[in-house]
């Protein structure tokens, strides 16, 4: 078993864990915002294509393109996707923050439990590349931690929390603790819909004009 590989497993095992708990699942909620139409959804950042292979089996209509500059990553993406039989799937290696891809031709993009890993310069240049590449009707689908209600749920996170603070000193409490809705208008987008799931929140975001 190769290190994506086992990669791959600890997504799934994430997902086990805390995200389908009961009550709502983060990724149940994202394939409800995009609809099964003839439309492009960039997955960015897509790791092992974990989100987009959601969408994608969901929505046979849409054209879901998954994003990341980790070669590696992308191969554990395509075995996942030949295992599942799609066609409706591409995955491309470039990075997020200047992707070349033509400027608004994408309808959705997706970036899920991302932007706690990034500093302040990421977070501006992965935002402003999506802002660009988004259609002027488009919208931006946000994955997040979100801090749970319950003492219970705050135990089992834990965990994770200590874990995410040791990787990323200096910017996950910044970005856990922050006021989604400001923080996403400080970078053109204005928070349409804001979902609470699973230890986490989904937004649905569209460009604002500046």
């Amino acid at each position: 078993m190769n290190l994506y590989t086992f990669l791959s497993i600890g997504y799934d095992l994430l997902d086990k864990i805390w995200l389908s708990e009961k009550g709502r699942n983060p990724r149940d909620v994202i394939e409800e915002l995009i609809p099964n139409e003839k439309c492009k959804v960039l997955d960015l950042c897509c790791g092992t294509f974990t989100n987009g292979l959601f969408i994608a089996k969901k929505n046979p209509k849409n054209l879901v393109v998954g994003l990341d500059r980790s070669e590696p990553m992308l191969r554990e993406g395509r075995r996942k996707i030949d295992k599942a039989g799609i066609s409706n799937v591409e995955l491309m290696c470039l990075d997020a923050t200047k992707t070349g891809i033509e400027e608004e031709s994408f309808d959705y993009a997706i970036i899920g439990l991302v932007l706690h890993e990034c500093n302040l310069e990421l977070w501006k240049s992965i935002l402003a590349e999506t802002r660009r590449i988004l259609k002027p009707n488009g919208r931006i689908i946000i994955l997040e931690w979100e801090r749970p209600d319950n003492l219970k749920q705050r135990i089992k996170f834990a965990p994770l929390y200590i874990t995410e603070v040791l990787c990323n000193p200096g910017y996950f409490k910044e970005f856990y603790q922050a006021d989604k809705t400001d923080f996403f208008k400080g970078y053109g987008f204005e928070t349409e819909q804001r979902i609470g799931c699973n230890y986490t929140t989904v937004l649905s975001l569209k460009k604002r004009e500046l």
